[in-house]
C-alpha cells in the first residue's frame, strides 16, 4: 500500500507573530526605557540612587550635622582625603570621588540627624 501524497499546508500566522503582537512589545520596551530613565533621574521617593549622592549639608562641608559621631567621622575621613589631595596621591578628578564615598560611608554608618 502507498500512502496518497498530503498537500503542504500554507503556515498559518498565530497571534504571536501579528504586526498587533509587534507594536505591543515595542510600546512595552519603550515604556520601561522611559521608566529606567526617569526611575535614574528622580529615583524611589527620595531615596539615593547611587551609594554617593548624600545630603547637602554634609556633603556641602558644613560644620554640624547634629550627629557628633558623623562629625567625627567626616573630619577623620574627609581630613584624609584632603591630606592626600596635599600630598599629590590623588588628582583633582580623583579627591571628588574619594570625598563623596567618604562623606558616603560615614553617612551610611552614622546617618544625619
Amino acid at each position: 500500500m502507498t500512502e496518497a501524497p498530503v498537500a503542504p499546508r500554507s503556515p498559518r500566522p498565530r497571534a504571536i507573530d501579528g504586526i498587533a503582537a509587534r507594536l505591543a512589545a515595542l510600546a512595552i520596551a519603550a515604556g520601561l526605557a522611559g521608566a529606567m530613565v526617569w526611575i535614574g533621574k528622580v529615583g524611589f521617593a527620595g531615596v539615593a540612587m547611587t551609594p554617593f549622592e548624600s545630603s547637602g549639608t554634609v556633603a556641602a562641608g558644613m560644620a554640624s550635622s547634629g550627629n557628633p559621631q558623623l562629625d567625627a567621622c567626616l573630619a577623620e575621613r574627609v581630613g584624609a582625603v584632603d591630606q592626600m589631595r596635599k600630598e599629590g596621591l590623588v588628582d583633582a578628578a580623583r579627591y571628588e570621588t574619594f570625598r563623596s564615598r567618604a562623606v558616603s560611608y560615614c553617612e551610611s554608618q552614622f546617618p544625619p540627624q
